[in-house]
């Protein structure tokens, strides 16, 4: 949905510069490129990618896309990059899409791209898992806290372990903001109120000793059941050793978002956001 041009560096910053080459000019590629995306689901092969590289380079100029690094977590032999891509709107304003992608060059997928597609189409859409759950993956210290609260549904416990002034964003957009300890617990609240936790599969997990990156599925929402969907999050920590910011990526529905929205919890930006080139094409 939203190729970052960016990612090739990551690719070539661990090592694979035949890779990042093809990932730059597909014409080029003298080993196999492959990805997922979440409107195009996998592709692979130079004619695939090439098409649809053209197709994002076209989009991103026709909304004077302007892409703000956020940040990058390399460890384990992984990379994970986040940015803000801020895009003309229909209304002519200025609006920012959280896109994450992970580089990850022992998977037969190794760049995964994450990121709502509410914005672009005022739906979210299930997507497969593109990794399988890792039970081996753990996350360390406040991060797994945090992780354990959630899956518990126990808000005290999740709150504590961010800084007073520590912030959590969703997945929707940027403005998509929770700071300080009362706004955190009122989220929180929101968030478990269908009687039981989120617990998150771990597919995934890059750490550089500041910042926790984790892929995950998720299959269930306090007692309702969903179809299997892949997210990633990143939790930094601040010099006190908690949270002080989490970001996450994802398009999954929660049982709870209708509500939540109602009572003005979450900001519905669907209308804001251009569409995305597919749905261009079938407007014209």
């Amino acid at each position: 949905m939203v190729w970052i041009p960016q990612i090739p560096d990551l690719v070539e910053r661990l090592g694979a510069a035949e890779l990042a080459d093809a990932l730059r000019d597909p014409a080029t590629a003298t080993v196999p490129v492959a990805l997922d995306d979440p409107e195009a689901g996998r592709i692979s092969g130079v004619g695939v990618l090439e098409a649809w590289l053209a197709v994002q380079d076209t989009w991103r100029a026709e909304r004077k896309a302007e892409i703000e690094e956020v940040a990058t977590t390399f460890g384990g032999g992984r990379a994970v990059g986040e940015w803000v891509v801020r895009l003309e709107g229909e209304d002519g304003g200025r609006v920012g899409l959280p896109v994450a992608a992970v580089v990850d060059l022992a998977s037969a997928l190794p760049v995964r791209i994450h990121h709502s597609r509410l914005p672009l189409l005022g739906r979210h859409v299930v997507r497969r898992p593109m990794v399988r759950p890792d039970p081996s993956a753990h996350a360390a210290d406040v991060v797994g806290a945090y992780l354990d609260a959630l899956g518990a549904g126990d808000t005290a416990a999740a709150v504590a372990a961010f800084a007073p002034d520590g912030s959590r964003r969703g997945p929707v957009s940027d403005l998509d903001l929770r700071t300080g300890t009362g706004e955190l617990t009122e989220l929180h609240d929101a968030l478990f109120s269908m009687g039981g936790g989120i617990p998150l599969s771990l597919c995934s997990l890059t750490e550089d000793g500041t910042r926790s990156a984790f892929e995950y599925v998720l299959d269930r929402w306090g007692a309702a059941g969903l179809p299997p969907q892949p997210g990633l999050a990143v939790c930094a920590r601040g010099g006190d050793g908690l949270i002080a910011s989490a970001r996450v990526y994802d398009d999954v529905e929660a049982p709870v978002e209708q509500g939540w929205r109602a009572s003005g919890a979450g900001r519905d930006v669907s209308s804001d956001l251009p569409a995305p080139p597919h749905r261009q094409r079938e407007q014209e």
